[in-house]
């Protein structure tokens, strides 16, 4: 069966509101946000955005899943990040005449909502809270690209995958007894864009990660059976 979003019409009573710092807001302010905000409804594998193309405003992930890719100029392609409901798809939208430094793809039927920027900036100038919440929003996200820099730097493809595994379970993993089921559905090409490697490379150490007894694969379904090795591994 399909899983269907329900569109969330009013922000006071969006359960996302609590963990999204942009619209964390509450009175008139929450008002006025509602009033500076377009909400979009789409399907999976739909594109709501494109890599190099004008950012219209700030992109809010309300409900579903998307993800995140850059392209090379020899068409290789490597995805970002996966962002879950409540997230801001590009904090670098703030900027002025900001491009899209990625392409955004649902994985599953999401809910977008399009807040004009300026707007938004003159809330922030009146709310010193929501002002520190935003500043401290861009540092963790400084933070992020370096950890993400140290990757794909400093690790060999067996600990960024480790790394990797242990990371979707920890943001979407689901408990199934002891173990953890990673609880969303990857193609292995995928899995291998995340991790900056090959498909064959992807598919190999998949295969000895299983036969070392540290995940169970099913299809597309990947259960972490052992955290603790995987761990040790993606701190090599």
């Amino acid at each position: 069966m399909k899983r269907k979003t329900v569109l969330i019409e009013n922000c006071e009573s969006c359960p996302q509101r609590a963990k999204s710092t942009l619209c964390d807001l509450a009175g008139d302010q929450l008002g006025v946000f509602q009033k500076i905000k377009r909400s979009l409804q789409f399907e999976p594998h739909q594109t709501i955005f494109y890599e190099g193309h004008a950012c219209l405003g700030l992109y809010l992930l309300c409900e579903g899943k998307v993800k995140l890719t850059r392209s090379s100029s020899r068409g290789q392609r490597q995805i970002v990040r996966i962002l879950d409901g409540g997230e801001l798809i590009e904090k670098h939208a703030f900027r002025e005449g900001a491009l899209h430094e990625v392409t955004c793809e649902t994985l599953e039927p999401s809910q977008i909502c399009l807040i004009e920027k300026e707007p938004y900036l003159a809330l922030i100038r009146h709310n010193s809270d929501l002002a520190l919440k935003v500043i401290q929003l861009l540092s963790n996200e400084l933070g992020m690209h370096m950890d993400q820099l140290d990757q794909f730097t400093f690790k060999t493809a067996r600990e960024r995958l480790a790394g990797l595994l242990l990371e979707l379970s920890d943001r979407f993993g689901k408990k199934v007894g002891k173990d953890i089921q990673v609880g969303i559905k990857l193609k292995r090409e995928e899995v291998a864009e995340m991790a900056g490697i090959t498909v064959e490379t992807a598919i190999r150490l998949l295969s000895s990660f299983r036969d070392e007894g540290l995940v169970d694969l099913d299809g597309r379904v990947i259960t972490l059976l052992n955290q603790d090795r995987l761990a040790r591994i993606a701190r090599h």
